[in-house]
């Protein structure tokens, strides 16, 4: 078995040394309700403070929530704090928008872990 040596550029390794990729995160956010959870609101503190004052996308700098999404994840994430959790429906959509995110939890993954793995 060969050991990896370089990261793809749509790769990144955890504090585990678990490689992730988009198969991979979107396969967990399916199947695990506190990982969307956590991708949630890491996606949700990607936005600006005024977007996050507003609910909504007010920059257009390829962070955080799309347009489309800004004002409901805002929303889903302001009451995931609030409340402690969603409900069944609020959680089905956050769930299925979420998987679009793969690359910023990527981004956010390279950036609390920093690896001697580099990206090729």
């Amino acid at each position: 078995m060969k050991i990896k040596t370089k990261l793809n550029k749509t790769e990144a390794v955890d504090k585990n040394g678990t490689i992730w990729n988009k198969e991979k995160i979107q396969d967990l956010l399916n199947r695990n309700d506190e990982a969307v959870y956590r991708a949630m609101l890491r996606i949700y503190a990607r936005q600006t403070t005024t977007e996050q004052a507003y609910q909504a996308t007010t920059d257009w700098n390829s962070v955080g929530f799309t347009g489309v999404d800004g004002e409901i994840m805002s929303s889903f994430s302001e009451a995931y704090k609030k409340y402690g959790r969603l409900t069944v429906k609020q959680m089905a959509i956050a769930r299925k928008k979420m998987k679009k995110y793969w690359s910023q939890l990527l981004d956010e993954m390279r950036r609390d872990n920093p690896q001697i793995l580099k990206v090729q």
